[in-house]
């Protein structure tokens, strides 16, 4: 049996071969010689040395004949090809084209076919060619189809990356999140990417040859152009990046961020380039964030219910009225305004006939001052009148019975008709290094003296309204002595993570038990604390007792992540030795760092940003974790709080007491856990009280809770107890009385 030939072709007989045959007709013919031989042998030449291959078959395709290109070629031995039918070599997926092109040009003598198709090479590989086949059956020398092979496959590989990265760049074209455009120099579009479409709702016929102001806005369509035309003049390659909005086809105005690009001298281009991106989507969503943002310090710096000022704005306007005093040699006056039995009117005609009466009162005080002085709601049935560039104190008593007129106008609330009047006392403001705090506890003084001597009156501050001063005096030598006495103590309130309904940590609050006075608050003696530096070691007393409480707290089965969250005085915060001391402090109980936390307020982290934000970046790298208390009192401002280095923020108790009642609360609250968990952080609400409150704050994905339903603040020995037991959410103690 005979063995297959490479490929699967039969094996060649050379001996049998037409070559053969032909090569000893040429030698007889050589032998004959002359003219015509010489001509013929140059012809010979010329084919036998050809770049391309030559081959010659019959009808059926069956080679008789090719050169020795087809060996550099292909490999194959042109002798061994003499017999073995030309589709053979053909790849088997263009073998059917091949077939019906060589039937086709049998059927036109002399005639002539082009077509491309993969041969194999010896080394078992295709490679592509161009065949260029003639019909020279009837021809006295030929006798047969003439084929010219030309290898194409470099060519052909070439064409198809081309090809593939033309396909590539269009699909990438057609499926970008966003379009591309090409401006020539007076802004007119040359050319538009498919994705135009979805764009801007019209198509590439619609595009072209517009002038891309026309779907520029009125307002933005300046800065586009003067941003375009300087680029114009740019250098091959420089970009610019541009914002607007442009009309899409339904009418509407979106937002687009487009990145020109200069590429003018650049042939295949010849204009600006211009990568389009639908922005509205996120310029919605910024909007949003800015007006929500703007809503939040609006109501972290005003009262929701009048609309005035707060505290916290009051104090910065006085600063700045003081500063402002002292540059000009002027005089300013501070009211601090009281309405008379307030606390009557609102339990015998209820809350809501008195927030009405609080509201027409702020108007008739904002109505009764100059332009420029500011009307604040001090708290409660308490305004504060701020009054800059006044001649004297006789003035700002003027003003004083001007307002207390208005508001003694009778007024009508819900048709009962309603006279309230008001007693205020007024600091002035002679020395401009007076201190705000100092100016509203002098007014303050010189109300209660207003009250006291039968109301509905003015009166000024002197030197002899000191009882306070004396009493403030006699509390901070008493608050010396307690520490000594051991007469101060560290209540403890659990903090309760809302999901696993678990006590995870406490935060320490100071208690004073006077010997006379009985448990005191902070809210008595704090003040006077920070007024005299005694704040200081308070506040250091209290990190030494609560970090060694805890950490032995620590050590009972399942409590090894308690932690313990001490508040922060803002002369703590600015000693340039707070961090060292918690680290002794640490060392000294055996605390994790982590397990403690430290509260700040915003407003004094606002005092001085970069400050404060050094020092949290200190505490940062102790591992200490840091919160911000009460929020949404203060600044709240979000740009600040992407900056500072905390990690919790606690919502003021002031929001989760009106979550209930109040849509704008809740909507800060929800706005606030939203932009916490945005920002990575903790979530504590501060102040829950009831099973609403906590239901919603539930609701609202907040992390964790404290507050009298969950647990009142308790004395150390009471604590593990609480932390075996855990809270009640159905119910809870309640507030205490």
């Amino acid at each position: 049996m005979e063995r297959p030939g490479p490929h699967g072709l039969p094996p060649l007989d050379p001996g049998r071969s037409p070559a053969v045959r032909l090569r000893a007709a040429e030698h007889d013919e050589r032998r004959r010689g002359g003219p015509e031989r010489a001509a013929d042998e140059r012809f010979r030449a010329l084919v036998h040395h050809s770049f391309d291959a030559i081959v010659v078959s019959d009808a059926d395709n069956v080679i008789s004949y090719a050169t020795p290109a087809i060996r550099t070629m292909f490999g194959h031995d042109p002798d061994a090809l003499v017999g073995v039918n030309g589709f053979d070599f053909v790849h088997p997926d263009d073998r059917a084209a091949a077939r019906q092109r060589a039937e086709q040009l049998l059927a036109r003598p002399g005639g002539a076919a082009l077509q491309t198709f993969r041969l194999v090479h010896a080394d078992g590989r295709y490679r592509w060619v161009e065949c260029t086949s003639v019909n020279l059956l009837e021809h006295d020398h030929v006798g047969g189809l003439l084929h010219t092979f030309r290898d194409i496959t470099e060519r052909k590989d070439a064409d198809d990356r081309i090809r593939a990265n033309e396909e590539r760049l269009e699909a990438l074209l057609l499926h970008a999140d966003g379009a591309v455009l090409v401006v020539d120099t007076v802004g007119r579009i040359t050319w538009s990417s498919p994705a135009a479409g979805t764009l801007w709702g019209l198509d590439e016929s619609e595009l072209v040859g517009r002038a891309l102001t026309e779907l520029l806005h009125d307002e933005d369509r300046r800065e586009v152009v003067r941003r375009f035309t300087s680029l114009v003049a740019a250098p091959q390659g420089q970009a610019a990046r541009v914002e607007g909005r442009m009309r899409h086809a339904d009418g509407s105005w979106r937002w687009y961020e487009s990145i020109f690009t200069n590429h003018l001298r650049e042939p295949a281009v010849r204009g600006i380039v211009a990568n389009v991106r639908d922005t509205t989507e996120r310029a919605m969503h910024e909007q949003a964030l800015r007006l929500s943002e703007r809503r939040l310090e609006h109501q972290a710096n005003h009262d929701p219910l009048t609309e005035l000022p707060n505290r916290t704005l009051l104090h910065d306007r006085m600063t700045v009225a003081l500063a402002r005093a002292g540059r000009h040699g002027t005089g300013l006056a501070v009211l601090f305004c009281d309405l008379d039995r307030f606390k009557v009117v609102n339990d015998s005609q209820g809350h809501s006939h008195g927030d009405a009466l609080l509201v027409e009162v702020a108007r008739r005080l904002l109505a009764g001052v100059r332009p420029g002085d500011t009307v604040a709601r001090f708290g409660g049935d308490e305004f504060v009148v701020l009054a800059e560039d006044l001649r004297g104190p006789d003035e700002a008593l003027e003003l004083a019975a001007r307002l207390a007129r208005a508001v003694a106008e009778p007024c009508s609330i819900d048709g009962a008709e309603t006279v309230v009047t008001m007693s205020a006392g007024i600091a002035w403001a002679a020395d401009a290094d007076l201190e705000p705090e100092v100016l509203l506890r002098n007014a303050d003084a010189a109300m209660y003296q207003a009250k006291e001597a039968g109301r509905a009156r003015a009166v000024l501050f002197d030197d002899s309204m000191r009882d306070r001063a004396v009493e403030r005096h006699q509390i901070e030598g008493a608050l010396r002595r307690a520490v000594s006495r051991r007469q101060l103590q560290v209540h403890y309130q659990p903090v309760i993570d809302l999901r696993t309904e678990r006590v995870v940590g406490t935060e320490a609050l100071l208690r004073w038990r006077h010997p006379t006075r009985g448990l005191l608050y902070p809210a008595t003696f704090i003040g006077v604390a920070e007024d005299t530096g005694l704040i200081v070691p308070l506040g250091a007393w209290v990190l030494d007792q609560a970090s060694a409480q805890t950490a032995r707290w620590r050590t009972r089965p399942g409590q090894q992540d308690l932690f313990v969250a001490v508040n922060l005085s803002a002369r703590q915060l600015a000693d340039e030795s707070l961090v060292e001391d918690l680290a002794s402090v640490l060392a000294a109980s055996r605390l994790e760092p982590r397990h403690l936390h430290v509260e700040v307020t915003e407003s004094m982290l606002m005092h001085d940003p970069a400050a404060s934000i050094e020092v949290l970046e200190r505490l940062r790298v102790l591992g200490v974790r840091v919160a911000i208390d009460d929020f949404g009192t203060g600044y709240s401002s979000f740009s600040y709080l992407r900056r500072f280095p905390v990690d919790i923020l606690k919502i003021d108790r002031s929001f989760i007491h009106e979550l209930e009642t109040e849509p704008d609360a809740a909507a800060i609250v929800e706005s606030v856990i939203t932009l916490g968990h945005t920002l990575g952080l903790e979530l504590v609400a501060e102040g829950v009280e009831t099973p609403e409150q906590l239901a919603r704050l539930c609701d609202l994905g907040c992390d964790q809770a404290q507050g009298y339903l969950l647990a009142p603040p308790l004395p150390a020995a009471a604590v593990p107890e609480r932390l075996r037991v855990g809270p009640d959410l159905d119910g809870g103690p309640g507030p205490m009385a």
